[in-house]
């Protein structure tokens, strides 16, 4: 059963290319037109159609209306994988990273980022790549897993949007990770305005990977908005699963500051650590993120030095590793438009 789910989505995955290349020479047609054109050959709009158009229409008055808040935008700026998985529209983004950690040397890598949306195939399905298990860890996150030693590379599945409401979202996924192995999983997220500066956001993802078997990830978010350009954000997250004797957990504040239209910065803390075979935290640290475009709108750079003390075992004696990671990106949507127009 396994090996036969496997198989379906390295087929199905490998078959997208082509079609969505296809689907995007297609002409495009806007609703309006479409219900022109059925009013004009004498067709009344079908339920299916006023299904498709309410769950777009929706999609998109919630984006535009989030994209007004400090949180998505800063989100959207630092190129958060949430804000990019939720994303109402196809969002891309290309990177090169080399990071600098004391005592180890240099480390370079690539990663792809980001949704497709396949509207010709299901207007709810996309092609997502990510860089991490859930899609749904930010740059604090991966800061963690880097210190630690646990690195991902990219990954790529296909995502259907099961409910898209103001206040949650339900997703189900399945792809490939870079090992070739299948994996599953189905997202819940719910997120609770608290008047109007605090906000309250839970995720709870299932996901089962090919030979580590069935898992939980749990994670809770409290935004705290302090004035037009600066933002408080507290995050948990939790990891239980069939392939590890306890839970493994992380917890970070960051504060955000949006500096200008152009730039923007994030100062954090965090610590993360496991409960079994000994309850043990495998790293605490802080760090400083910048990042700011330049020469064109779709280009970013960013630095981010960070300082960690780290074990991984009980018996280790922790030791303090200095961090620095320079990172160019490539915003593919942002290009793709600034050539089309």
């Amino acid at each position: 059963m396994k090996h036969w789910l496997w198989m379906s989505v390295f087929v199905v995955s490998a078959g997208l290319a082509p079609v969505q290349s296809f689907a995007e020479n297609l002409p495009e047609k806007t609703y309006s037109e479409l219900e022109l054109s059925g009013a004009e050959q004498g067709q009344k709009p079908t339920l299916a159609d006023s299904e498709s158009k309410s769950w777009l229409d929706k999609s998109h008055a919630r984006a535009s209306q989030s994209t007004d808040t400090l949180a998505n935008w800063i989100d959207n700026f630092f190129g958060a994988p949430q804000s990019d998985v939720e994303s109402a529209y196809s969002s891309l983004r290309l990177s090169f990273e080399n990071e600098w950690k004391e005592l180890e040397g240099n480390d370079s890598n690539v990663r792809l980022r980001g949704k497709v949306h396949l509207p010709r195939i299901d207007k709810r399905l996309s092609l997502i790549f990510t860089d991490s298990e859930d899609g749904d860890s930010d740059k604090v996150d991966a800061g963690i897993s880097t210190v630690t030693g646990k690195k991902e590379n990219t990954k790529v599945g296909l995502q259907y949007n099961i409910q898209d409401e103001k206040r949650s979202r339900l997703d189900f996924s399945v792809g490939l990770r870079s090992s070739f192995k299948g994996k599953a999983n189905i997202r819940y997220r719910y997120e609770v305005p608290w008047g109007e500066h605090f906000t309250h956001r839970f995720t709870e993802m299932l996901y089962f990977i090919d030979g580590e078997g069935f898992g939980v990830r749990s994670r809770y978010e409290f935004d705290r908005t302090l004035d037009e350009n600066h933002l408080l954000r507290w995050a948990n997250n939790l990891k239980f699963s069939e392939d590890t004797d306890g839970v493994a957990w992380s917890t970070r504040l960051l504060m955000g500051e949006r500096l200008n239209e152009k730039s923007a910065v994030s100062y954090f803390v965090w610590t993360g650590g496991e409960t079994r075979p000994d309850y043990l935290t495998t790293s605490y640290g802080l760090g400083v993120r910048y990042r700011r475009t330049f020469y064109r709108p779709w280009l970013f750079y960013e630095l981010e030095p960070a300082y960690a003390w780290e074990r991984e075992e009980l018996i280790d004696n922790r030791e303090g590793v200095a961090i620095l990671t320079a990172r160019i990106e490539i915003n593919l949507e942002r290009l793709r438009n600034a050539v089309t127009d």
